[in-house]
């Protein structure tokens, strides 16, 4: 086997370790923490109604169940809208931003390698 598919199989198997250690368990769910830290870092708000339209990730009723659970796990937050009470506003957590931060730290290393 070439080296090349040696270091992606060690990153898949680095990314499933750092996946599991915060209890992220389906692709989909990385999806939505991704989509949530994304448009966190590029200073875009993202309301709920905003994340359960996405449909090119899963169904509205499993984003939404895929959303509670990030909530449940600590990994992203909600926050009322200041203007319209209606509306809550998603973002990453401490815990969120730092999962993104031990993904990016495995990347370097495994590019390293």
């Amino acid at each position: 086997m070439s080296e090349q598919c040696l270091k992606y199989l060690n990153f898949s198997n680095s990314f499933e370790k750092i996946n599991k250690r915060y209890k992220l368990t389906e692709y989909k769910q990385v999806k939505v923490l991704e989509a949530v830290i994304n448009a966190h870092m590029e200073g875009v708000t993202l309301s709920v109604l905003d994340l359960i339209l996405m449909k090119e990730i899963a169904s509205q009723a499993t984003l939404h169940s895929i959303t509670k659970l990030l909530i449940d796990s600590k990994l992203i937050k909600t926050e009322l809208c200041k203007e319209d009470g209606r509306r809550k506003y998603i973002l990453p957590t401490k815990l969120g931003i730092s999962w993104l931060n031990d993904c990016s730290v495995m990347l370097i290393s495994a590019h390293k390698k």
